[in-house]
């Protein structure tokens, strides 16, 4: 099954990007997508792993949380290989609380 669009059927997609250059910490450009509405953010990650997201809207504390776990998430996996932390992070995680 391809993705088309950025909206999913169900539950959210998270789209972000950080610059080349800089950090710690690092920070994300992108927004949150469901399938209904969009919502732009910042996300900031610290050098030990502490996610801050910033959203531009009154978005669900659910969608927040889930977007500071898939970060998280993305950032350990690069420190667990010695590695700097994703350019992009791009998931997608079903609809359970994200609305």
């Amino acid at each position: 099954m391809s993705i088309v669009g950025r909206n999913p059927e169900s539950g959210m997609r998270l789209m972000l990007e950080r610059a080349t250059e800089g950090g710690p910490p690092w920070t994300y450009e992108g927004a949150a997508y469901t399938p209904s509405s969009s919502h732009p953010m910042r996300v900031t990650v610290q050098s030990d792993g502490a996610v801050d997201v910033e959203v531009e809207d009154a978005t669900s504390r659910g969608l927040i949380q889930h977007a500071k776990q898939m970060v998280r998430a993305a950032y350990k996996h690069a420190a667990d290989q010695a590695q700097a932390p994703p350019r992009q992070i791009h998931r997608w995680r079903g609809s359970s609380g994200t609305r």
